[in-house]
């Protein structure tokens, strides 16, 4: 009886473990998609602000973002920003960098932000 209940539980681990691997690999969004938890970014960072001007302000949607050090790194539609208190605000309590790319919204005529 005892060889049974520990084989289940090593199937069990066996099976949790190769579930957790495959969601690291193809269940986590790049850098660039949208996320709702730094959870779902393989950078562990999603990010509900964007760029408006020179000011950081709530995105309609996170966008898993990464940390870096220059504009280059971050593509063409985002910028290398110091992250304000908001912004860090969005990401997991510990290992937040000060430097991350924010995708940037072009301002609206109309918005008076």
């Amino acid at each position: 009886m005892f060889v049974k209940i520990a084989g289940g539980f090593v199937i069990l681990v066996v099976l949790a473990i190769g579930g957790l691997v495959a969601w690291n690999m193809f269940g986590q969004g790049p850098y660039g998609d949208t996320c709702n938890y730094s959870l779902g970014c393989r950078s562990y960072y999603c990010v509900k602000h964007e760029l408006r001007g020179e000011r950081q302000w709530t995105a309609p949607k996170g966008m898993c973002t990464k940390s870096c050090d220059h504009d280059e790194e971050c593509g063409a539609e985002a910028r290398c920003v110091v992250l304000t208190d908001d912004t860090r605000d969005d990401l997991p309590p510990f290992g937040k960098p000060t430097k991350a790319c924010l995708h940037v919204r072009p301002l609206d005529p109309d918005d008076h932000h």
